[in-house]
């Protein structure tokens, strides 16, 4: 026969063992609910990138476009002032 704190014994273990395999269980929700949450973050950070990339690009080209505009500015102002000597120097020989 099983005694009295045999009787106990079993009886915790049982509880025991229904409370992990139910924690357990809960345990692996939240996993599954973690794992689904960075699956739309991912999915979230992807589209920032593809946005991010879309609006840098144009970005990019139009200071690109600038930057030569400058260059452009630049050797007119020098083109004319290489023109401006010339004339200097023709005015001055005569």
């Amino acid at each position: 026969m099983l005694t009295l704190s045999q009787i106990i014994l079993v009886v915790v273990v049982i509880v025991l063992t229904i409370l992990v395999v139910i924690f357990s269980i809960y345990v692996f929700r939240i996993l599954d609910q973690v794992k689904k949450s960075l699956e739309k973050t991912n999915a979230m950070l992807d589209d920032f990138k593809r946005i991010s990339s879309s609006v840098a690009e144009p970005i990019e080209h139009a200071s690109e476009f600038i930057s030569g505009l400058r260059k452009g500015t630049k050797l007119v102002e020098l083109a004319g002032e290489i023109v401006k000597k010339k004339q200097e120097k023709s005015v001055h020989k005569k």
